[in-house]
């Protein structure tokens, strides 16, 4: 077996597994925390022994000492903020990228820590330089904002690095731990709401670009919703390859839908072209709020905050590299009212005032 059969107490203790391993218990310490200042081959050897002995950590123990260390130490550590596109700040004309890192580096500070800015795409940087930066500066966490594309490569040595990423899905490769809004559940939460304020046929458009940048869940939550409405209710989605105000109006003028979910945008443009919102046609913001109108609110904020969370995980539990089971962390939304969608009823009633004769 390559160690010494000897009689434990109940409970196995990292001592008892020390002995066994003939090796320091602060080495068997280090090893059940994928400490890589241990060759792998240490750490495997030594987590074999501990599993065949029926080691377990002591819960209560370990809560205890991060009771502790969390009493005795405040963190002073830099989280890498990672970056790309066509400049260094194009990641700033995304309100969303703007909202998550706000709600990470507001909750990161009173912790102790700060998030620093790394742009992929700068001229002569690559993923394996910035690795070599990151490395040499001594940061270990890595926090990658929502790519400019889908798909982008990255090409960082990730078995540095604790890592996630938040937003969405437009990081593909590789498969980090990530938060998210319930995107799924945003599109859902508009249609019901809609229906509940008496809009009988609500249709959903969007770009494809925004289709892909979160996987199609947005379209997966209008089909659920529509799945469940009689046929003559049922608007077919809009996923526009071009988007623009042409595609939108011939979608609307096409299925005459009596209430939108969608972006700013495209109420400018049904605006534009003479459609009355909200008196003929009710609207709502899928992905953003904006004053006066009925939204769903992402929560964005706390989306960066709990991407931030799966990063300091990380670091506390000492794991670097990719994850065999990635975790998806999903931030409900809220549903906002706004003037954009004041129900059918509201519209009809103002209507109906609007044609009496001013009382004298």
């Amino acid at each position: 077996m390559g160690y010494r059969r000897m009689k434990f107490s109940k409970r196995v203790t990292m001592a008892q597994v020390a002995q066994a391993a003939n090796v320091h218990v602060m080495t068997v310490s280090r090893a059940l925390r994928n400490s890589p200042s241990l060759p792998p081959e240490t750490r495997e050897r030594i987590k074999k022994i501990a599993d065949r002995l029926g080691y377990r950590p002591d819960a209560a123990l370990s809560q205890l000492m991060t009771r502790v260390r969390a009493s005795q130490f405040t963190a002073n550590e830099t989280i890498a903020w990672i970056t790309t596109g066509p400049a260094a700040d194009a990641w700033r004309e995304n309100s969303a990228s703007i909202a998550f890192y706000q709600g990470a580096k507001a909750h990161g500070e009173p912790l102790g820590y700060r998030l620093e800015e790394f742009w992929l795409d700068a001229p002569g940087m690559n993923g394996a330089r910035l690795g070599r930066i990151l490395r040499h500066r001594g940061i270990r966490g890595v926090l990658v904002s929502p790519l400019d594309r889908v798909g982008h490569p990255l090409g960082l040595d990730w078995e540095h690095f604790a890592a996630a990423t938040c937003g969405g899905y437009t990081l593909t490769t590789p498969d980090l731990h990530r938060a998210c809004c319930h995107h799924l559940h945003a599109a859902r939460t508009a249609f019901q709401a809609l229906h509940r304020l008496g809009y009988k046929r609500v249709g959903m458009a969007m770009s494809e670009i925004n289709h892909r940048r979160i996987a199609g869940l947005w379209l997966a939550g209008a089909l659920l919703e529509q799945r469940e409405l009689p046929p003559a209710r049922r608007v077919p989605p809009l996923v526009a390859v071009r988007w623009d105000a042409a595609s939108l109006l011939r979608w609307y003028r096409r299925h005459q839908p009596d209430a939108v979910i969608s972006f700013d945008k495209a109420c400018d443009w049904l605006r534009e072209a003479g459609v009355d919102v909200p008196g003929a046609c009710g609207f709502a913001l899928l992905d953003i709020t904006k004053p006066g109108f009925a939204s769903v609110d992402e929560q964005r904020q706390d989306v960066g905050a709990a991407a931030l969370d799966l990063v300091i995980e990380q670091l506390n539990l000492n794991r670097r590299g990719l994850p065999d089971k990635p975790k998806i962390v999903l931030v409900e939304c809220k549903w906002r009212e706004g003037s954009t969608a004041p129900g059918l009823q509201s519209v009809s009633v103002r209507k109906g005032q609007a044609g009496k004769p001013a009382a004298l």
